[in-house]
């Protein structure tokens, strides 16, 4: 075990290790960086607000609305304003948004079972709840 802060580069090597794993097969569906997180997002419930994805992704409505408009131009969605509340823009998939959208589930779906490979079902949860707590110290 790593002598020098070995929590944090034991953080940093999984983090870059799933990274790069999922970057590489995320190359070639041609996604711009958080594209991924928006689809699948808008896969688990499709017509939201933007402020939603916002909220959902924890990310800046800046971030937000630059995605979604190369997301608009290269037809993975589409956004029309709220009946409601004018002010507010809902996006949801296109077609080819859909389609795109469940190849990048199958990859974190991948993604997921490369990372729990050789884990018992109470590996994994004992994992998870160690990050939660981790998270919870931080916090």
């Amino acid at each position: 075990m790593e002598k020098n802060f070995p929590i944090e580069k034991a953080i940093i090597s999984l983090i870059n290790c799933y990274k790069n794993l999922v970057t590489k097969k995320m190359r070639p569906l041609g996604l711009y960086p958080g594209q991924d997180m928006i689809l699948l997002e808008l896969l688990k419930e499709d017509r939201i607000a933007q402020n939603q994805l916002v909220v959902a992704l924890c990310v800046d409505h800046s971030t937000i609305a630059k995605s979604i408009s190369r997301m608009l131009k290269s037809g993975l969605v589409r956004t029309e304003k709220s009946t409601k509340d004018k002010r507010i823009t809902l996006v949801s998939l296109t077609p080819k948004g859909t389609a795109l959208a469940k190849q990048v589930e199958e990859i974190w779906q991948e993604a997921e079972q490369n990372a729990t490979a050789d884990m018992s079902d109470e590996e994994q949860r004992l994992f998870i709840e160690m990050i939660d707590h981790i998270i919870k110290n931080f916090n």
